[in-house]
């Protein structure tokens, strides 16, 4: 079986990427996350509002939402 180098780059490419996290002026910039409307799986939670994703990106819900949600269980959220 012969494989075509250029289809191998190709495939390899398509996998997922891992964040990039630069400095900027007033915090970070979060660089190839998937910023709006997705299901992610929440990383950790900060009081009283705030859910954190493994790619760096945040949602912000209400008070109930945030009680009712454990870490690392899948949200719809609005990720910014």
């Amino acid at each position: 079986m012969i494989v075509n180098a250029g289809v191998v780059l190709l495939f390899g490419a398509c996998g997922p990427r891992p964040p990039v996290i630069e400095p900027a002026p007033n915090g970070v910039v979060v660089r190839s996350a998937r910023i709006g409307l997705y299901t992610k799986a929440v990383l950790t939670k900060k009081d009283p509002d705030t859910f954190l994703a493994d790619d760096g990106t945040i949602c912000r819900v209400p008070a109930d939402r945030f009680r009712d949600t454990p870490v690392h269980t899948l949200v719809y959220c609005n990720w910014q």
